[in-house]
């Protein structure tokens, strides 16, 4: 009874702010199925940010770049959100931005061909092993263990190519992203006997912001706490396949 309490306070708290002066943002996505898929301007985030103009009142311009540019718009002040981020990853960044609350979660999983998974509790499990990785991306927790040359990194361009690759028998495991995988396997017929395994990290994400709009945060959070609260951002992810 609290909680719904909580939520019908949330919901008119917000009905009251979408009846205010509405803002426009604009927002920096890059093709990644599910979270943001170009085809057809769709995706779990799209969703997501159609049911925020929704409550909110507030105008989203989104617009696809390529990931690297992501990174220098936002820091250029040319992007007012991106969506998806967690702290640790752009603290360092020449603007690391002000977040929302956390609305989704990355998850890392290994990916085994069929008949080949077995436990991985941690890195030290891989020892030993070919590991398919994604060029580029950094591992902190196998790095240790691929420099030592006790891991043997195999490098694809992307996640599509990974898993291309594992159903092909070209790698054993993987690591990638637990929601395309899921949303791959529904695409994909032929990658219904990949085997999805342990965790191997798992981060909550929220929506990186301008640091001019922090005022505008209050209203923000109040919008997916009702989202959360309601269980739309959980059917959201559901409608693609992603459950984490």
């Amino acid at each position: 009874m609290q909680g719904f309490v909580r939520a019908l306070l949330l919901y008119c708290v917000v009905c009251i702010w979408a009846n205010a002066q509405a803002a426009t943002f604009e927002v920096g996505f890059y093709d990644y199925p599910p979270m943001m898929i170009e085809d057809g301007r769709q995706g779990i985030y799209q969703d997501i940010f159609d049911e925020l103009a929704k409550l909110t009142g507030d105008q989203f311009n989104i617009q696809y770049y390529p990931y690297p540019r992501i990174g220098l718009l936002f820091n250029a002040e040319k992007l007012d959100i991106e969506p998806g981020v967690y702290p640790g990853w752009v603290h360092n960044q020449p603007v690391p931005g002000v977040f929302s609350v956390p609305f989704g979660k990355v998850v890392d999983v290994m990916v085994f061909a069929p008949g080949k998974r077995f436990p991985v509790k941690g890195p030290e499990d891989l020892r030993g092993k070919s590991v398919g990785l994604v060029r580029g991306y950094a591992y902190p927790d196998l790095l240790p263990l691929i420099k030592a040359g006790q891991i043997d990194r195999r490098n694809a361009l992307n996640e599509a190519q990974l898993l291309e690759m594992l159903a092909r028998m070209r790698f054993d495991q993987v690591v990638i992203n637990k929601a395309v995988v899921q949303y791959s396997v529904l695409q994909i017929p032929e990658y219904r006997d990949l085997e999805i395994g342990d965790v191997m990290s798992a981060f909550d994400v929220s929506m990186r912001v301008q640091p001019r709009h922090e005022a505008w945060l209050e209203k923000l959070d109040a919008a997916l706490l009702v989202l959360k609260k309601q269980g739309v951002i959980e059917r959201i992810y559901a409608k693609y396949g992603v459950y984490l």
